[in-house]
């Protein structure tokens, strides 16, 4: 499996709600910086079904949704929607309370 696709499992299939099938042209931001920033076996432990806490909100917005595609195009999190924030936002959320 090309880590393209090990990373859409992980991160896209596992956490995002708008995730679709064969529809992997576009990359969130926080999917960018996952694959960036992370190990694969970080990811790999996140927990599953978790909520966002939103307890790191202000650093992602700040450092991963400033650069994001989707935001330029409308994002329902950031523009108050109520959708929920991408699959990758709970990833990151997880590993910076985990790595403090």
């Amino acid at each position: 499996m090309k880590k393209e696709e090990q990373y859409i499992e992980l991160i896209c299939k596992r956490f995002c709600a708008f995730h679709k099938e064969g529809k992997e042209t576009l990359y969130c931001g926080t999917y960018r910086y996952l694959v960036s920033e992370c190990k694969e076996q970080e990811i790999m432990d996140t927990p599953e079904n978790q909520a966002p806490a939103f307890d790191e909100d202000r650093w992602i917005k700040e450092n991963i949704c400033s650069k994001c595609d989707f935001l330029e195009d409308g994002c329902g999190y950031r523009e108050g929607e109520g959708t929920p924030p991408c699959g990758g936002y709970v990833i990151v959320e997880w590993l910076r309370k985990k790595n403090r």
